[in-house]
């Protein structure tokens, strides 16, 4: 809670009106390897103007349920993204993009312990990896547009499992697409 509370404050603070273009919010689904679809929201920022702009988004899915440890996970995942978009011509209305960038993905776990071993311990260590997308943003009037984006993620995280000294660990291979659905407005 904690984590993408901190990464709100982050987008918001980055929202200079003098600088943005856009500033959203979404809804995501998220389907990694080493989990189940899992759905979340996030935030979407985008600066610059013209077929090149920055893009600062966060995205947070609170129960990605996984077997691939020893006793099953609850994860919850927040990747924040930094990429760069080029814009193609598109029409009056629709302006379709593509993308990529860099993933810096807050990993966060829950499970009820107790019921197996009070001294287990799990943790799950932030990590990097990559994305590229595709999008189209459809103007609903000077001020707002509804976007949709298709994005690829890949990043490989590392479950490191203590059961009474002994020491396990899993590879979560989180490579996987997702699908955002948004409104942004515009100034």
């Amino acid at each position: 809670m904690k984590r993408w509370t901190l990464g709100l404050l982050v987008l918001t603070l980055c929202a200079a009106p003098a600088t943005a273009s856009s500033l959203g919010v979404f809804a995501s689904t998220y389907s990694p390897d080493a989990t189940g679809e899992g759905e979340g929201f996030g935030f979407d920022l985008r600066l610059g103007s013209g077929p090149v702009e920055f893009e600062l988004r966060m995205t947070i899915y609170e129960e990605l349920e996984t077997t691939a440890t020893v006793v099953p996970l609850s994860i919850e995942a927040v990747p924040i993204d930094f990429g760069v978009n080029y814009r193609f011509g598109g029409g009056r209305r629709a302006h379709p993009y593509i993308g990529g960038g860099a993933s810096y993905v807050v990993l966060d776990y829950d499970v009820d312990i107790t019921i197996l071993n009070p001294q287990r311990t799990t943790d799950i260590d932030p990590e990097w990896g990559y994305y590229g997308q595709i999008g189209v943003d459809f103007d609903l009037n000077d001020q707002s547009h509804v976007f949709v984006q298709a994005i690829y993620r890949t990043f490989e995280a590392e479950a490191e499992e203590d059961d009474l000294g002994l020491e396990i660990d899993r590879g979560l291979n989180m490579k996987g697409g997702a699908f955002n659905l948004g409104f942004a407005f515009t100034w």
